[in-house]
């Protein structure tokens, strides 16, 4: 079975235009500059878990200091970043979005 078959990829993937997928690339870019912008302190908690999949447990971890500090400080970079970005890149969700959103699809 060929991994890349057309039947295997989702609907959007077939139907996403050239021009919408360098969009969002570009938004990603700007999104990580932004990111890499912020001060150290804020700067690592959201680089560890968005871009490296890290919780806010190992976080906490590798940055020797407690979960909820790691949660207040992506908090602050949140807040940061959409001061910075605006409404270019749209909502920047946390964790805890994602979560609700999951949910309410559930229902």
């Amino acid at each position: 079975m060929d991994f890349l078959s057309v039947d295997r990829l989702s609907e959007d993937a077939v139907q996403a235009s050239p021009e919408s997928v360098m969009k969002s690339e570009d938004q990603e870019d700007a999104l990580l500059s932004a990111v890499l912008t912020l001060p150290e302190t804020l700067r690592q908690p959201m680089y560890l878990y968005y871009y490296e999949n890290f919780n806010t447990l190992e976080i906490a971890e590798v940055l020797q200091i407690e979960p909820e500090n790691v949660r207040n400080r992506m908090s602050r970079a949140r807040k940061k970043l959409k001061m910075m970005l605006g409404k270019k890149l749209g909502a920047i969700r946390d964790g805890r979005e994602r979560s609700r959103a999951t949910l309410k699809s559930s229902s």
